[in-house]
């Protein structure tokens, strides 16, 4: 039995542990994080991580990891969310951390083992709606790549973010003719500019802006807009992107993407929860060309 004095010693010991905790929250170092543990970065990219709102938790990425984490044993499954920056530090520094729907790159394989593909993610084009696919040439039945270049001596206006790089090819045109008296290009900037611009599109204020099919299709969906929106694609520009489940180096990941890729090639429901979770946030008329065969 304690006596009055080692009572009151564990008393003050726990207090003090208790308060160290509360005042420095536990930060993500690899000592942390045992061989059967892994980190689940959550980073805020709707529709592929919805962090907040209505649609809290029903992104894309989301819903994969909830599937890995339910079929997936023999680990501890820990969702957090944080930038694509930490979350990249820490696979840097050793943490057993992963990311669905990472995109290579030369940099990010030194650090980072990937997957067999899991799913498409597309490129930046034109989103728009009836009116003005007829402004582009198009119509609803008859949506096809478009020239960049074709458009330049148009009567349009096309919205792009400053600062923004859209890709190589598209960034060279912009720039060649942002500042010309006539250019077709509207700069605009701020973090909720696409709210507004979406608004702007269905009430033909403006007849495009590029961006990607999934974040526009988000905002509309979010805001609860009846305007149907279309996705057109750039010609020139880069190709449909493919993504990956990224994991941090280490024998500890070995286990774990052997069983990934063996649920990314043979999983029925996998594949089905990916593409019906896609294809709820992507234009109507692109539906069937976003799954991966």
């Amino acid at each position: 039995m304690l006596s009055i004095k080692n009572l009151g010693m564990a008393l003050c010991i726990f207090m003090i542990t208790s308060q160290s905790q509360a005042q420095h929250p536990a930060p993500l170092p690899s000592e942390l994080v045992t061989s059967k543990e892994v980190i689940w970065a959550r980073t805020d990219f709707a529709p592929y991580f919805i962090l907040k709102g209505d649609y809290q938790n029903k992104g894309i990425s989301d819903q994969v990891i909830l599937y890995f984490s339910k079929n997936i044993e023999g680990f501890e499954h820990h969702r957090v969310a944080m930038s694509l920056k930490r979350m990249l530090k820490n696979a840097r520094s050793g943490v057993a951390i992963c990311h669905v729907a990472l995109l290579k790159n030369p940099e990010r394989e030194t650090f980072i083992d990937y997957s067999i593909p899991i799913m498409r993610s597309y490129p930046n084009g034109i989103i728009t709606t009836s009116t003005g696919l007829y402004k582009l040439g198009l119509s609803p039945d008859n949506i096809k790549p478009i020239k960049l270049t074709d458009l330049l001596d148009k009567n349009l206006t096309i919205s792009v973010h400053d600062g923004r790089s859209y890709s190589p090819y598209i960034d060279k045109i912009i720039k060649q003719e942002q500042h010309k008296t006539n250019s077709i290009f509207q700069m605009k900037t701020g973090l909720k500019e696409h709210e507004r611009l979406v608004l702007m599109i269905t009430n033909n204020r403006i007849d495009g802006l590029i961006a990607r099919p999934e974040e526009v299709q988000f905002i509309n969906i979010e805001q609860k807009l009846e305007e149907t929106l279309y996705f057109v694609e750039i010609q020139d520009s880069s190709s449909t992107d493919i993504s990956y489940v990224g994991c941090s180096k280490g024998p500890w990941n070995k286990a774990l993407l052997t069983k990934i890729n063996q649920l990314i090639k043979q999983d029925q429901d996998l594949s089905k929860t990916i593409n019906d979770t896609h294809k709820a946030w992507l234009p109507t008329h692109m539906h069937d060309s976003h799954i991966l065969k």
